[in-house]
Formats: structure tokens, sequence, C-alpha cells
């Protein structure tokens, strides 16, 4: 089995698209955290930065992820055209 994989994404809305992205993030985390692999994915929005999110996600391992990617939600999202850009950090816990 692989090791559990730790991820922080930051979440830049499309101009004039914060609702409508806040609305499906939700969608796709109470969805998400029912998966048999994810152990941890939490949605935050930045106060500095109204309609801005920072993502918190822990899967147990690579195939959890890809298995999560896979899914109908995610693939949606992924389409929905309201990010304008997505920056992920994988983490390492010292």
């Amino acid at each position: 089995m692989s090791a559990r994989l730790e991820m922080t994404a930051f979440i830049t809305p499309k101009p004039g698209k914060q609702d409508e992205l806040r609305k499906r993030i939700k969608e796709v985390v109470d969805l998400t955290v029912k998966e048999p692999g994810c152990l941890e994915f939490k949605i935050f929005e930045r106060q500095d930065l109204p309609g801005h999110f920072v993502l918190w996600e822990i899967f147990e391992s690579e195939e959890a992820l890809r298995v999560h990617i896979a899914t109908d939600y995610t693939r949606s999202y992924f389409a929905s055209g309201l990010v304008e850009k997505t920056e992920v950090l994988r983490l390492k816990q010292l």
C-alpha cells in the first residue's frame, strides 16, 4: 500500500464566479468526504480574499486520489469553467 497523500490547494475563481464556485465546491466536498479513500477533505474561504478558497485534503493513497479524480462530480467540477487558477501543494508531515 502506498503512503498517504496530503495536499493543499489554493483556488482562484474566474471573475464574477465566486458565488457559483462556492456552491460547487461545497457540493464536491459533501460527496468526497464519503469516498472510502478520503481521510480529510475540508474547504476554507480566505478572509483576506473573499471568494478565494483553500482546500485541505488527505487521501489514504495515490490510488484513492485517482478514484476521486475519476468521479463524475470531480470531473464536472474541473470542467465547470469556474476556476481561474488552482495551485496544488503536495505535502509531507515532518
